[in-house]
């Protein structure tokens, strides 16, 4: 029966993205039903309102960009080879909503090329970002915490989205477990925290507000001095909930550059304690500071220089062999770098100095990988503020400078020039704009000129003449 009502008929197939509309197959069905014979007209019409079972042969995931094809797969419920029809597509849809991980789901199933079955399609929008997570002051071990999550959502592995019904599942399944361990009144919360400068991951903790950070103390330093420390730490660290994971960031982001400054590269905090303040609500930590020994700097490599440039780049960058290891000094020299790939041209020019420390004769070497990206060079320029005179006196002292490496201190140290030069009489302000094309790795210029405003007169008032003597009298 199946095969006669292919041959009259379109292959019936259900298409759902969110809400339901009748597919140009479905019309072409009803009109076809016109010529089709009786018996064959029952046949199909039988076939699309009772909707009978066949089973699945081929599902396949589509939209997908972070959450892999078989864990989507999985979530949905469906299994090849069990029978299915329309209801248990929408069930599928509403199980992959239901996780939070998307923010749309649409399904579409048709008959497969052998007509023994389903091929069906499941295509997915994703939340936009996934996340890490972690745990923190919870009565229960990383690996015990993550099992209990991944046995509640199968459907990612390391990273989730920080979506409402997400936290909400997750906070559920951490309070069961802990349940188990006798913490019946024991309440977790769940949310995007910054872990660091650029970085979020979501954080479970006990639903009870930290204990501000009162004071911090140092111990142990002996290089820098207390008071540099405190200055250092205490505008970032003073009044704000305590957590061990965001005090050693700060420690990190601060701290350790005032010691490798100093080539003091091994320092570490290898214990940072906690107590409650006498006189003020919050925490004394106390922070032990272990220095490490001193470092000079060993030997620097360039990789990924320009043809011909790495000569000019190592005296640009000014690195001095068995020098103190300064990094304050090491940032600058690849500033200097950086600025003289941009002068050439390479506007987008970024690098890594990887570090290759020696510790049984205290020195470091660089590796300094540089990427410059693409040329690009000078474009048209355009003079805005000139009339026809004066225009082709400074095209002309501006020179032929398309098509050649753009430098993007030119332009402004062009108008110094003019302005140093007295080319235009009475030039009031000028400055640049630079107009990058990405796609021709053009750049074009245009200059703007102004003449200067009109200065008050200062007029003297005119005093009434003094009083001369008194007229002589006879």
């Amino acid at each position: 029966m199946w095969g006669r009502i292919i041959s009259c008929a379109p292959a019936l197939s259900w298409r759902w993205r969110g809400h339901r509309k009748t597919s140009a197959g479905e019309l072409q069905n009803h009109r076809r039903l016109k010529t089709c014979p009786t018996s064959l007209f029952l046949a199909l019409a039988t076939t699309l309102f009772a909707q009978p079972q066949f089973p699945l042969e081929s599902l396949r995931v589509t939209g997908n960009r972070q959450i892999p094809a078989e864990r989507i797969a999985a979530a949905s419920g469906l299994t090849l080879g069990r029978p299915v029809q329309k209801a248990d597509f929408d069930a599928a849809r509403e199980r992959l909503l239901a996780t939070g991980a998307f923010t749309n789901v649409g399904y579409e199933y048709k008959p497969s090329a052998d007509a023994k079955g389903f091929d069906g399609v499941i295509e997915v929008q994703e939340a936009n970002d996934l996340f890490p997570y972690r745990f923190e002051e919870l009565p229960a071990g990383d690996a015990a915490l993550r099992e209990a999550l991944r046995n509640v959502e199968p459907l990612f592995a390391e990273r989730i989205p920080a979506t409402a019904p997400m936290l909400a599942r997750y906070t559920k399944a951490i309070e069961q477990l802990l349940d188990f361990s006798g913490n019946k009144d024991f309440q977790v919360a769940g949310k995007l925290n910054a872990e660091a400068p650029g970085e979020l991951a979501v954080l479970f903790r006990p639903a009870v507000s930290r204990p501000n950070i009162a004071e911090v103390r140092f111990v142990g330093n002996e290089a820098v001095p207390t008071a540099l420390l405190l200055r250092m730490i205490n505008d970032v660290a003073i009044g704000t909930p305590y957590t061990e994971a965001a005090l050693r960031q700060r420690l990190d982001a601060g701290i350790r550059r005032v010691y490798e400054a100093r080539g003091r590269i091994r320092v570490s905090f290898p214990t940072i304690a906690t107590e409650k303040a006498a006189k003020v609500d919050g925490l004394v930590v106390k922070v032990t500071v272990s220095e490490g020994p001193v470092y000079n700097l060993g030997t620097v490599r360039f990789a990924g220089a320009p043809s011909g440039d790495t000569a000019q780049i190592e005296r640009a960058a000014d690195f001095k062999q068995g020098a103190l290891a300064n990094f304050d000094e090491v940032n600058l020299g690849l500033e200097r770098v950086y600025k003289r790939l941009r002068g050439s041209g390479y506007l987008h020019a970024t690098g890594k100095a990887n570090r290759d420390v020696h510790d049984d004769n205290h020195t470091v070497d660089l590796a300094v990988a540089l990427d410059p990206g693409p040329r690009f060079v000078f474009g048209k320029l355009e003079l805005k503020g000139l009339d026809i005179l004066t225009e082709p006196a400074i095209r002309k002292m501006w020179g032929s400078m398309e098509g050649k490496p753009f430098n993007p201190e030119f332009p402004d140290a062009f108008l110094a020039r003019v302005r140093e030069d007295g080319i235009l009489d009475n030039l009031g302000k000028t400055r640049s704009e630079t107009h990058i094309d990405e796609a021709s790795k053009t750049v074009g210029v245009t200059l703007y000129f102004s003449g200067a405003e009109p200065q008050p007169q200062n007029r003297r008032r005119e005093q009434p003449p003094a009083p001369g003597p008194p007229p002589d009298i006879w």
